[in-house]
């Protein structure tokens, strides 16, 4: 199946930002539309219902003027008055059937308008028949009274009706959230499913750049560097490739030329120490007072070029410990007494006192390298210990982890110089300000160790102490 590619992340973006908004404005479509249905049915009930409720009440009041001008012409027996209430039932007749017309769909009230009509048409027809006597006609005008309670059912009737217009008004606005929440309910898991997608595609490429530039960053060049996202995050990806590749060879390089010179420097600087150690034994012959004191500044200086020489090669070599040894149970707490016995002379020198917490602790791993290891981080405390001070060491097993901390009373490291004390050849501003002598590759190899082990070292702050190191390693991290 053939992967989906976008040009560019800002083609992506704007994807996913239609995607995601389509279903949105879906859901707004239709509850606008659902919401115009309500406005309009809601207006036509409402004018439909006012109009019922307001011609009832006119053909309530037309009756009742009829009423009154029937029986005024029948007792005065004036036939302008009787004129008059043709007059009103023509006018109450029109709003009659007008009424029936707005109650279509309304059968109870259609059904009383049609009584009224009948029983209206029967009254005015006895009123009008001429060979019915007075006395009758006045007897048959109290029907009135029945047509005005029918009128009065009517608008009562009509009445209710708005009562009902207006719960059916409810009625329609509940099915319509109800409908509303429903597109809701199934459009909210699309948009949420949409923005979960393109997170996804985003970040992806994101986070494989940002492993790739860590990988970098610890002097990984081993694996190679694929980005998958949108075609311009994945040139990026290839030229971090071509990064990698470049890194790898000027690394090989670096350490060709180290391990070259380190060992065209040791032989010819070899020699010089030894001239200087035949000089100073007078093998050549006498020599004065100068001549003594440059031949130990000689060799003083010359033993310590050999030591740097030596760091460096040592230092190399890290870098092929895994090809050059193979890995094999290490018993870490016996490693840590042997190098501490070593140290024992330097430590009653300076009158420094040590704390243990060893625990039993085994390792799969390089023993020389762990050696060369705990060696540098007990080297740097005793040179930074004050006399009299005290060096606490601390061994222990958590979990799949060993951890091994080394703490002094010195000056500590400064905030400002912990990212750079791991970097080959640097050396801290108290060092020198001290006057110690030293090579600037102790804590690097001790970092490259903990590295082959696939380990970390970190300065941790414990109040009380100077410098704090801490390594910690997984039980297996070299297990092939």
């Amino acid at each position: 199946m053939k992967r989906l590619c976008f040009p560019s992340l800002s083609i992506l973006l704007l994807v996913s930002f239609i995607l995601v908004l389509a279903p949105l404005i879906l859901a707004l479509g239709s509850a606008l539309y659902s919401l115009e249905q309500l406005t309009g049915e809601s207006q036509r009930m409402v004018y439909q219902a006012v109009s019922l409720t307001q011609a009832s009440r006119m053909l309530l009041e037309h009756l009742t003027a009829m009423e009154r001008s029937a029986k005024q012409a029948l007792i005065l027996e004036d036939v302008a008055l009787f004129e008059r209430y043709r007059n009103l039932r023509q006018t109450f007749v029109s709003e009659l059937q007008s009424l029936a017309k707005m109650a279509t769909g309304e059968p109870e009230l259609r059904r009383l308008l049609h009584r009224l009509e009948g029983d209206e048409f029967d009254l005015y027809a006895q009123l009008s028949d001429p060979e019915l006597d007075h006395r009758t006609k006045l007897a048959v005008a109290d029907q009135f009274g029945q047509l005005r309670r029918l009128a009065e059912r009517i608008w009562e009737l009509s009445i209710q009706l708005v009562g009902h217009c207006l719960q059916r008004l409810e009625e329609r606005s509940r099915q319509a959230r109800r409908q509303t929440m429903r597109h809701l309910v199934i459009l909210l898991p699309v948009v949420l499913g949409l923005v979960a997608v393109f997170i996804y595609l985003i970040t992806r490429p994101m986070r494989q750049l940002d492993a790739a530039i860590r990988k970098l960053g610890d002097r990984d060049f081993d694996q190679p560097i694929v980005v998958q996202g949108s075609r311009d995050l994945e040139s990026l990806g290839q030229r971090l490739d071509w990064l990698r590749l470049r890194l790898r060879m000027l690394e090989a390089e670096k350490r060709r030329f180290m391990r070259n010179v380190s060992h065209e420097l040791k032989t010819p600087l070899a020699n010089v120490h030894e001239g200087a150690e035949l000089l100073a034994d007078r093998v050549v012959g006498d020599l004065n007072t100068e001549q003594e004191e440059i031949v130990r500044i000689i060799g003083v200086n010359a033993g310590r070029l050999y030591r740097m020489i030596e760091d460096l090669i040592r230092y190399g070599q890290l870098q092929n410990t895994e090809i050059v040894q193979k890995p094999q149970q290490v018993d870490l707490r016996r490693l840590v007494e042997d190098v501490l016995e070593d140290y024992q002379v330097r430590l009653k020198g300076n009158e420094i006192q040590v704390r243990k917490q060893l625990q039993a602790c085994q390792l799969f791993g390089f023993a020389e390298q762990l050696r060369l290891m705990i060696d540098n981080l007990l080297s740097n405390a005793v040179k930074y210990s004050p006399r009299g001070g005290q060096i606490e060491l601390m061994l222990q097993r958590c979990k799949e982890n060993v951890i091994f901390e080394i703490r002094d009373q010195g000056p500590g490291i400064p905030p400002e110089e912990r990212e750079r004390v791991f970097d080959a050849l640097y050396q801290g501003r108290l060092g020198k300000r001290m006057g110690i002598e030293g090579t600037g590759l102790g804590l690097s190899i001790v970092n490259e160790c903990a590295m082959i082990h696939r380990g970390r070292v970190e300065i941790v702050d414990v109040k009380g102490w100077g410098a704090c190191l801490r390594v910690t390693l997984p039980v297996d991290g070299v297990r092939i």
